[in-house]
């Protein structure tokens, strides 16, 4: 019988699991991928593989339309396959387990295959055909792979379970004994369900599912009745959360590896896809927060027990609730100047230094985007106190910060001649919305000039991290221009990270290369950056283009991008230093107020009459005070300040965007009368 891949016309994705899809970005490609690797039955490897394990993964729901997940144990051999489109299981669930009466013919069922000892696992969904006292038989309408990422490696022995069990605990909340379980946990296994009405069942649109979730000890939160834990990369097809956007219900399933206990939770799940907690958890790409209803634990059931072996390497790059709530709570200190020790300074070209930064204080640092820069106070003597940012040049590592500082003007130089390592430094957290779009699929041209490598350093730290693949590639170009070498910062880096990566190509062109530079090792190309280059370079695609340097830099790459049919929502921007728009947006634009307002100020005590035409810093400044700012072009938010009464509007937009309650005194003018904190 010839096989192939997903026969259906209909999607192997159900809409659930299709609107998720989109809103992450990758609904086209998983679609395509889908049909390959979703299959209407069970591959050969597939069905070997079934047919050697001690135990399987079962998710499906009770006659009140409840998903419980639960173990079917027996002697390797107990689950086989008599041909593609069947799988029988010589097992039942044990007594007292939820799904112990669900299992009846016509019921739909999720199955994950998985060998911890080798972290293989293979998922298969389907339908009871046939069921007894000795076991089921699923008809199949669903079986692909999945990867081994997030298993933590364990050995299995078997044992003898008591002849007469302890009696089942049931509650309605968490009691002591649970919370320590799930909070020792490195491992659950979670059960969904979806149904759309009047699908065929063939199509797979209407069925449970079963999945794992690894993570360190600890990885799953407990707040009461609520747990909350973190969504890390995975296949795309997005099974769980597709069934948890349909339908909230779930079940979760907590085996003690150790004593054999089995804590079954019932509940209702969804998905956080933004908030502090979530930008502060590394790795994750969403938070999944379950309410817990209903509580059952069934103690010593299995016959067999499991000697932890090894722990995924992968989760080594991924955070914990501890280091969450530190960095959640430093969000909240956010505009205080706190005290930065300087670890280290490299020398990274004629022009440019690195300043490696660690906080003072022990509170840690604040987690921060590919692309924000760090706002830094500067005591220069002759002038006091002055602010200025600086891109952090470095993704996030939890640990420290990297700015990136060009010799040009009075705080620059400062740096440069005064300050070296164990010296302290005032900064704010991290900000700006000049930032990577991690959940975007996109290739990526990243476009610098300059010291406008800076943000791109962060943002290719996290497209091709230097310690190996991602885990979810993206094609990336990295496009720099420098005058020459010796004003190239990064130059053997990049290369080194280039080799590394094999979708990262790198084109470095120099404008006024030195006789000592060698054109192919040090650049690859001489003059400017041009639609020439750019067009002989990049084949067509849907780009996400990041793009920063000098003003004049920056206009002609972004009109050569837009003459190459690059829409001008893909290319996001950013300048050092004060710059108009490079393409104006004439529906964003709001006439200046034309009538002069009173303004106070609440902490000095004095009052103004803001003329046409001020901004409200340069009213401020006017009337003896000196508010913090430093780009006064609407880009940092250093001058934003609390507005206590009162309206203002921005007459040009700014890239970053004031909290509520504030305003951006820089480019902000008042519509009415207005009373600032200042």
């Amino acid at each position: 019988m010839a096989l192939a891949g997903w026969s259906h016309e209909v999607s192997p994705f159900h809409p659930g699991e299709q609107a998720v899809q989109t809103r992450v970005g990758v609904r086209d490609k998983v679609e395509a991928i889908g049909r390959q690797v979703v299959r209407g039955y069970m591959p050969d490897q597939h069905r070997e593989f079934f047919s050697q394990l001690p135990f399987v993964v079962l998710g499906a729901v009770d006659a009140e339309g409840q998903p419980w997940a639960t173990l079917l144990v027996g002697d390797p051999g107990f689950a086989h396959s008599p041909e593609p489109r069947t799988l029988r299981l010589d097992a039942r669930p044990v007594s007292d387990d939820p799904l112990a009466a669900a299992l009846q013919s016509g019921a739909s069922v999720g199955l994950l295959g998985i060998e911890l000892e080798t972290r293989r696992r293979n998922r298969m969904n389907g339908r009871i055909g046939e069921a007894d006292a000795h076991g089921i038989s699923v008809a199949v309408t669903q079986s692909f792979g999945n990867c081994p990422q997030y298993i933590q490696k364990r050995d299995y022995r078997r044992v003898v379970p008591d002849a007469v069990p302890a009696p089942p605990e049931r509650t309605t909340t968490l009691d002591a004994a649970a919370m320590a379980q799930i909070t020792a946990a490195d491992t659950f296994f979670i059960a969904t369900h979806f149904t759309e009405t009047g699908a065929a069942s063939e199509t797979g649109r209407d069925g449970s599912d079963v999945s794992h979730r690894g993570g360190k000890p600890g990885f799953v939160r407990i707040d009461g009745n609520t747990l909350t834990w973190p969504d890390f990369v995975g296949n795309f097809h997005f099974n769980t959360l597709g069934n948890l956007q349909a339908n909230p219900r779930a079940g979760l399933l907590f085996p003690d590896f150790d004593s054999g206990d089995l804590l079954y939770l019932a509940g209702r799940g969804e998905i956080v896809w933004e908030g502090d907690e979530l930008l502060a958890f590394a790795g994750a790409e969403r938070l999944v927060r379950f309410r817990v209803d209903r509580v059952v634990r069934l103690r010593g059931r299995l016959p067999l027990r499991w000697a932890l072996r090894e722990t995924s390497p992968i989760l080594a790059g991924t955070g914990d609730w501890q280091a969450v709530d530190k960095a959640v709570a430093l969000v909240q200190l956010a505009d205080r100047y706190r005290p930065l020790r300087v670890l280290q300074r490299v020398r990274e070209s004629e022009t440019i230094t690195s300043f490696h930064l660690q906080p003072a204080d022990d509170l840690g640092v604040v987690p921060y985007q590919p692309g924000q820069f760090l706002p830094i106070r500067v005591d220069v003597p002759g002038l006091g106190l002055l602010t200025r940012t600086y891109s952090l040049s470095q993704a996030a590592d939890g640990q420290t910060y990297r700015i990136s500082v060009k010799r040009e003007g009075r705080v620059s130089a400062q740096l440069h001649d005064a300050l070296q390592a164990g010296d302290l430094l005032d900064a704010q957290a991290p900000r700006g919305r000049f930032v990577l779009d991690a959940a975007s699929t996109r290739p990526v041209i990243l476009l610098s000039g300059g010291v406008g490598i800076t943000p791109m350093l962060a943002m290719l730290d996290a497209l091709a991290p230097p310690g190996g693949e991602p885990h979810r590639a993206r094609s990336v170009w990295f496009v720099h221009a420098a005058r020459n070498g010796r004003e190239h910062a990064f130059g053997a880096r990049l290369r080194e990270r280039a080799a590394q990566h094999g979708k990262l190509r790198l084109h470095v062109r120099y404008s006024q290369p030195d006789e000592a530079d060698r054109l192919g090792l040090d650049y690859d190309s001489a003059g400017r950056i041009d639609a020439d280059l750019l067009r002989s370079l990049l084949p067509l695609d849907d780009y996400d283009v990041y793009l920063c340097g000098p003003d004049g830099f920056m206009r002609q790459a972004y009109w050569a991008l837009r003459g190459l049919g690059i829409a001008r929502h893909r290319i996001h921007y950013e300048f050092f230093g004060q710059g108009e728009p490079l393409e104006a947006d004439a529906a964003a634009t709001i006439p200046a107020p034309t009538v002069a307002q009173a303004v106070r100020f609440e902490r000095s005590g004095g009052s103004t009459e803001w003329q046409p035409g001020q901004t409200l810093l340069e009213a401020a400044e006017a009337s003896g005070l000196s508010p913090a700012y430093s780009c006064r072009a609407g880009l940092c938010g250093s001058c934003s300040t609390p507005l206590r009464e009162g309206s203002v509007c921005y007459p040009n937009p700014p890239a970053y965007t004031p909290r509520d309650g504030e305003a951006l005194i820089c480019c902000a003018m008042p519509t009415t009368p207005v009373v600032l904190a200042l």
